[in-house]
């Protein structure tokens, strides 16, 4: 009961971004590393609530879809791409014959099985050159540049200060007038995420959706089981 109280207090102050941002960050440094960031945590989860992010879904096909789209169009020349919690690779399944490199890195083995195993039974649809490896993003070294690196549903799972690290870190492997795609799902948590990842990187394209499955609306509402997501397209500041 105290803690819906407490989770509840928290939301509130979440949506004034100017202290939203230092109550978080005061709670991050207090509670340290989250479940949510451990591979044991995931390798389960994957096996439970969370295997919809290996596919298969229709909001995660759509978040793909968009995602690929916004490439293309402010990418046009781009052939190589870095999906950092790539899960089971399916954004790898929408890519064309431009895109020559996909580079897929996930915290969780399972996902890196699954994000295999979808690669070798639809080879028609693949980069020329993949590569999968089993790392937090926090970590990961890239061994090339690319044009395009994408954090699909990945940047709430990191604290407010890994995920400006984690920006600034991953700038330095985009190729020049690269493009960074981000998605995000709307709760008061992401609107966060927003504000930090604002201060690094210029908003240049978005598209919010929202899976509609009871009634056909006009606006997205809240809501925990179909959320809506904001998928957007991002440069370096200059």
């Amino acid at each position: 009961m105290l803690r819906d109280v407490f989770s509840r207090v928290a939301r509130c102050v979440y949506r004034f971004p100017f202290v939203g941002i230092r109550f978080r960050r005061f709670l991050e440094s207090r509670l340290g590393q989250r479940p949510c960031q451990n591979r044991t945590y995931w390798n389960e989860s994957l096996k439970g609530w969370a295997s919809l992010y290996l596919g298969g879904t229709l909001s995660i096909d759509l978040r793909n879809s968009i995602t690929i789209l916004l490439a293309r169009r402010l990418a046009p020349t781009a052939t190589s791409l870095l999906d950092l919690g790539c899960a089971g690779a399916t954004l790898a399944l929408c890519l064309g014959p431009e895109f020559k490199t996909y580079s897929g890195v996930d915290i969780s083995d399972v996902a890196i099985s699954k994000a295999r195993e979808h690669l070798a039974a639809d080879k028609g649809h693949l980069a020329t050159k993949y590569d999968l490896a089993v790392a937090q993003v926090q970590d990961f070294q890239p061994s090339r540049q690319f044009d395009v690196i994408v954090f699909n549903e990945v940047l709430y799972y990191l604290s407010l200060d890994q995920v400006a690290a984690v920006i600034r870190r991953y700038s330095r492997f985009l190729s020049p007038g690269g493009l960074i795609l981000v998605s995000l799902k709307e709760d008061e948590v992401s609107r966060l995420v927003q504000k930090v990842a604002s201060r690094e990187l210029k908003f240049e394209q978005g598209v919010l959706y929202q899976q509609q499955t009871q009634y056909p609306g006009w606006k997205t509402v809240r809501n925990r089981e179909t959320p809506a997501y904001l998928v957007q397209a991002l440069r370096l500041l200059k």
